[in-house]
């Protein structure tokens, strides 16, 4: 009797899983698995917000470092740094006469700006009117060949395009309709930048934006 009793017992205990144990079981690893999944992927996903927000905030300051760079060179070098016997004048090839014309969405102005010799430099807007998102372009050519720069875009993703504003030397707002483009010392650059990613660390659909302000002084 008890030797049969112990075989039923050996029996009951090699029988194994039954199929719903194992349902079970397979249910709990895959609720398991798709959870951490999820939370993987989210990780994944902020972390390539994170990193899209440093790249437009990287991209938005190259852009206004190299603007600032061009302006500080409009006017140079000037036609007073040439001696009045040599017979130079403002056309000649070698002379910047500084800026050209000026609005909110435009700048065309003359300067030596990487060494290479004096050259028309164009900074626009596109679309100059209408809505954003915009681009923001710059061509350059040399001013002793002339003609029509090729440009090249240097920011996208622009939500405003009234980016530049005019100051006289004693710090009011240049007035375009009574005051020429000569007593403009400063300018002023406002960009306001969306990435067109959406940010993933937020339940809602939004774009990160940055907003970058700044002025320099200009030999006009």
């Amino acid at each position: 009797m008890r030797v049969i009793y112990k075989a039923k017992r050996r029996r009951k205990a090699q029988r194994g899983f039954s199929l719903l144990e194992l349902m079970v079981a397979v249910s709990i690893l895959t609720t398991v698995i798709g959870v951490v999944t999820t939370g993987i992927m989210d990780i994944e996903k902020k972390s390539a917000s994170d990193v899209n927000k440093v790249g437009l905030a990287q991209e938005s300051r190259q852009f206004m470092d190299q603007i600032l760079r061009d302006l500080r060179q409009a006017g140079y070098p000037s036609l007073a740094m040439f001696d009045p016997a040599s017979g130079v004048t403002a056309s000649s090839s070698n002379v910047a006469v500084g800026l050209i014309s000026f609005s909110s969405t435009a700048i065309q102005f003359e300067g030596d700006i990487d060494g290479s010799g004096v050259s028309e430099v164009y900074l626009q807007v596109v679309p100059a009117t209408g809505s954003c998102p915009c681009i923001v372009q710059r061509g350059t050519v040399l001013k002793s060949v002339g003609g029509t720069p090729a440009y090249y875009t240097e920011l996208d993703n622009v939500m405003s395009q009234n980016i530049f504003t005019a100051y006289n030397y004693n710090g009011t707002v240049w007035d375009p309709a009574s005051e020429t483009v000569d007593l403009i010392k400063n300018i002023g650059v406002t960009l306001y930048v969306q990435s067109p990613q959406p940010d993933f660390n937020d339940k809602s659909v939004t774009y990160p934006t940055t907003t970058m302000v700044s002025a320099v002084r200009i030999n006009n």
